[in-house]
């Protein structure tokens, strides 16, 4: 894959990932938190997988984090318009679990 569509993959699985841990927490349906649980788990090895094969520098983080922000406040509002998370809760999450991620 070329450093653009890593860029993107990387972002997709992050974002989802992120999304899912919210989910979790926000959740209307206790019923899914099972469902939510392992979701979240299986992307955040995907995303792991893919950052360990892409050569991924501060810029590329950088790019990454505004396209996770923006994917996951999107997803939200198309896909769970039930669920309500500010714009700031987001960025916080974002902003955590990306140390995760893209701890050197």
């Amino acid at each position: 894959m070329g450093k653009n569509s890593d860029i993107e993959s990387i972002s997709n699985s992050i974002s989802k990932t992120i999304l899912h841990e919210l989910l979790i927490e926000y959740t209307n349906k206790p019923e899914s938190l099972n469902h939510l649980e392992k979701e979240e788990i299986e992307y955040r090895g995907q995303s792991i997988k893919k950052i360990d094969k892409a050569g991924i520098d501060e810029e590329d983080q950088k790019i990454i984090r505004i396209k996770v922000v923006n994917k996951i406040a999107n997803r939200l509002k198309i896909r769970y318009p039930d669920i309500l998370i500010s714009g700031d809760v987001i960025e916080k999450k974002v902003d955590e679990e990306l140390k995760f991620f893209f701890v050197k």
